[in-house]
């Protein structure tokens, strides 16, 4: 996990804590491929659509792009498609990148940010019924995608791509090898980006999953919050509002808070269930359930036994 503020025994309350299934076996139909290059680049996002053409004719869709602006234009497309046909496309964007977005490697570089991403990502991840994985050919710093992870719905339930600079003979060799693992009948999420990995030799690509992105800041967010200092806090705030306006008496403003939930379970499972579209799509709590009432009950015990023994 990678939970950075917690302490080493929050770390460990973390670990103990209901998680949601791992992504395993997945759906894919097609794969729309985005080039982003300058002119004088070798383009391998046509090469990687030459090849899948000659495998199978008509599986990858192959779209360049000059400007950012474009790349926009193109996912979008391919959310007209995917709701047109009912489908499943693998997004797989050919270009440079950096910490903060994507860029085409020129001198005069634009940027186009993670954040300006999000929205048309969670526009191709509804129109999939929240089955799309992205694979960014280039190093992208996944840092940089906790931009995404914002919602309120994922713009993905994976995203792929490698770990640093590659050249684009090993980008290529690898997604190669992505894609035909992907093919497999038997096609599993973790098992291809392996096999890429070991491929490659020396390099190696990394996958992110948005439900481990997700549940670990949920997680996060949920220890820290019973912490003694923040729930003192917080009934703090809460305590100030109610006085200022002047219709309790302090009385009554401490009778409130003792009946006040710490937590609301079921506001944390509506935004669970939005992000994952099992709202939407009711057979997505097989793939993203997560009971949120046991999260918060696992979270509050754990508190509560690790201060009775200081």
């Amino acid at each position: 996990m990678r939970n950075t503020r917690l302490t080493e025994e929050e770390a460990l309350f973390a670990q103990q804590l209901p998680k949601p299934p791992a992504i395993g076996a997945i759906r894919v139909s097609n794969v729309w491929i985005i080039e982003w290059l300058q002119e004088s680049e070798r383009k391998t996002g046509q090469l990687l659509h030459e090849w899948m053409e000659q495998r199978r004719p008509g599986w990858p869709a192959y779209r360049r792009c000059r400007t950012k602006d474009d790349v926009l234009k193109e996912i979008y497309c391919a959310v007209r498609f995917a709701k047109a046909s009912g489908s499943v496309p693998i997004l797989h964007l050919e270009a440079h990148g950096c910490r903060d977005g994507l860029h085409d490697g020129s001198q005069n570089q634009s940027l186009l940010r993670w954040s300006e991403l999000a929205g048309p990502l969670q526009y191709l991840n509804v129109a999939t019924r929240c089955n799309l994985i992205v694979f960014v050919a280039a190093c992208i710093g996944f840092a940089g995608i906790q931009a995404l992870t914002q919602g309120p719905i994922a713009p993905a339930i994976a995203l792929v791509g490698p770990t640093h600079d590659l050249g684009s003979s090993e980008l290529l060799l690898g997604a190669k090898e992505f894609y035909r693992r992907i093919q497999d009948p038997d096609a599993h999420f973790q098992r291809a980006v392996a096999s890429s990995s070991q491929e490659m030799g020396s390099a190696e690509f990394e996958q992110e999953s948005f439900i481990d992105l997700v549940y670990n800041a949920t997680v996060e967010q949920l220890i820290i919050s019973f912490r003694k200092d923040e729930v003192a806090q917080r009934y703090n705030r809460y305590r100030k509002r109610m006085l200022a306006g002047g219709k309790f008496s302090v009385e009554e403003v401490e009778a409130r808070l003792k009946s006040l939930p710490a937590h609301s379970p079921k506001i944390a499972q509506h935004m669970w269930n939005t992000m994952f579209m099992i709202d939407r799509y009711p057979e997505n709590e097989k793939r993203f359930g997560l009971d949120m009432m046991a999260l918060v009950k696992r979270s509050r015990s754990l508190r509560q036994n690790a201060d009775t023994s200081l």
